[in-house]
């Protein structure tokens, strides 16, 4: 890094986002003048969101790819759960002097895959070096077809459904930051680690959510699910009582495993976070689960929304408001997810 400078290291950058074409985006005007230009109408949702060594990444660890794609997942994450169509993106790069090029390269290579499989325009960012951890800053800009989803429409009655998988993600960090492997079944290790390094926005899902124009509350499950049912109730003014047997996209054989091994998989569940699922919570009588798009996860049934004020969690038949929790800024020690 030292010996590119910023100049060699904003030609990799400007290599790398012109390989994720504009055209077709509206965009008039893209990476190397002073702003990006764009052509919309209608309403947009725009969404900024960080992620930093230490603390989102192992920089020992992760491969340098998945970490962009985590950069460009946060962001789509959020307009999934608002259900808009992601349209273009702007990265910020603020990068420790002793970066590697190569390492670099390949993380601008997972941003650019994942805005690509998304239909998404990367129009340019900012980029400083720096001493600190290295931190990729996401912006991103969706525009709606349907009036958005809010965390603040759920009601007393509506069912909560779950779509993507809880859990996997934190239980994938303990994996990655084990020094010996842990002693659980080969397979759900991979799967762990898989939604770890490599989480999927459900856009596919926001989009189908928003077009049902059902009364629909929405938020993604990226603080970790105590935190973020949180939200929904205290928007909402309602009480969340959720209650998960197997967790959505686990094994009753996860499970199973992970009790001999005397794993934390309640905590990872109730309070680990990335999981970049949805939380919905939707009519009682409205089947969520009967509008999946081609492709995406099913929608499971989690809970019911009740009067009052609050999130309790059984597990298991156990109750699990214990773990409830998740990741605030400033809160000390590592993310839990």
């Amino acid at each position: 890094m030292a010996a590119a400078g910023e100049a060699g290291v904003l030609g990799l950058v400007r290599h790398a986002l012109s390989t994720g074409t504009c055209a077709g985006h509206g965009v008039e005007v893209g990476p190397g003048d002073d702003a990006a230009v764009v052509t919309a109408t209608g309403k947009q949702s725009m969404t900024l969101d960080a992620i930093s060594a230490g603390s989102d990444w192992l920089p020992d660890r992760t491969p340098p790819r998945a970490i962009g794609h985590r950069a460009v997942a946060v962001s789509l994450s959020d307009l999934a759960a608002m259900g808009a169509h992601p349209r273009w993106l702007l990265l910020g790069l603020e990068l420790a002097p002793r970066t590697r090029m190569d390492a670099l390269e390949a993380a601008l290579a997972g941003a650019v895959a994942l805005a690509r499989a998304h239909d998404v325009a990367l129009i340019g960012g900012d980029i400083g070096i720096r001493r600190g951890p290295t931190t990729w800053t996401s912006a991103a800009v969706g525009t709606h077809a349907h009036p958005p989803l809010l965390r603040s429409t759920a009601r007393p009655g509506d069912r909560v459904w779950c779509v993507g998988g809880l859990g996997l993600a934190a239980l994938g960090l303990h994996a990655l930051s084990a020094d010996q492997p842990p002693a659980w079944p080969p397979e759900l290790v991979s799967r762990a680690l898989a939604a770890h390094l490599w989480p999927s926005p459900q856009v596919a899902w926001g989009l189908a959510l928003a077009a049902t124009t059902a009364r629909i509350a929405c938020i993604d499950i990226s603080d970790g699910l105590g935190l973020d049912a949180e939200r929904v109730a205290a928007a909402s003014g309602v009480a969340l009582a959720l209650d998960i047997d197997t967790p959505p996209g686990w094994r009753q054989a996860d499970v199973d495993a992970l009790n001999a091994a005397e794993a934390p998989w309640q905590a990872c569940v109730a309070a680990g976070g990335d999981d970049y699922a949805l939380l919905v919570c939707a009519p009682g009588d409205f089947d969520v689960a009967a509008i999946r798009p081609e492709g995406a996860p099913t929608a499971v049934p989690i809970g019911r929304v009740a009067a009052g004020v609050g999130v309790t969690l059984r597990l298991a038949g156990v109750d699990a408001s214990q773990w409830l929790g998740g990741h605030l800024h400033g809160r000390r020690g590592r993310k839990p997810s």
